[in-house]
């Protein structure tokens, strides 16, 4: 939320949103959020698009894990069953360094997202998006 309300993540969307949440109070907000249900996605990416990325996602294993649920005592968010443009674009963004630009803690998966070609992303996306 900070990021997004002081614009180091840029998101005309998310913006207004963030700043309002710290003023009505971030552990409030983020408690309501935890206590919902992760509905996966409904989006259905084709079977090959799937295996391409399965065998692509064997570099993102070693933050966000085999199963892509990544691991919250690390802040690493999961990616299983999200849809697969958002997926998307969040690659794109980080390849670009336009998602929470100067985060040094990000720098790995930057470098990652600027090796792999953009055709692989809706690969990858593809995947995690598939994954229940």
């Amino acid at each position: 939320m900070d990021a997004y309300a002081a614009g180091k993540r840029p998101s005309p969307e998310m913006e207004p949103y963030a700043k309002m949440v710290i003023v009505l109070g971030v552990e409030d907000v983020a408690g309501y959020f935890a206590q919902q249900k992760m509905d996966p996605t409904p989006i259905v990416s084709s079977a090959d698009a799937i295996a391409r990325g399965r065998s692509a996602a064997v570099q993102c294993t070693i933050c966000h894990g085999p199963d892509g649920k990544g691991d919250a005592a690390k802040l690493i968010p999961s990616l299983a069953g999200q849809p697969p443009g958002f997926l998307k674009t969040q690659m794109i963004l980080f390849k670009q360094d336009k998602r929470n630009p100067g985060d040094a803690t990000l720098n790995a998966a930057k470098a990652l997202m600027r090796l792999i070609s953009e055709e692989t992303y809706a690969d990858l996306a593809a995947y995690y998006s598939s994954i229940r």
